[in-house]
């Protein structure tokens, strides 16, 4: 299963491809990385039931990085 979150970001393009070397680093799956403009930037995991790669903690990881922000998942 595939889900999808949207976030926005303070410092543009490095903020990021910071997100996506984060997650990418922790070994999510990443399926879509779409960035129509900086303030609508949106990501599809594939959502593991695994203690480390799930959806939540995929979640957490980006909360930590001090430049993003308004993070939400798409239903």
């Amino acid at each position: 299963m595939f889900r999808t979150l949207t976030f926005k970001v303070t410092s543009g393009m490095d903020s990021a491809l910071r997100v996506m070397t984060t997650l990418r680093r922790k070994q999510f799956d990443i399926k879509d990385f779409s960035i129509k403009d900086f303030d609508k930037i949106s990501i599809t995991l594939k959502d593991l039931p695994t203690k480390y790669t799930n959806f939540e903690n995929a979640i957490l990881y980006m909360q930590k990085l001090e430049d993003v922000y308004d993070i939400k998942e798409v239903c």
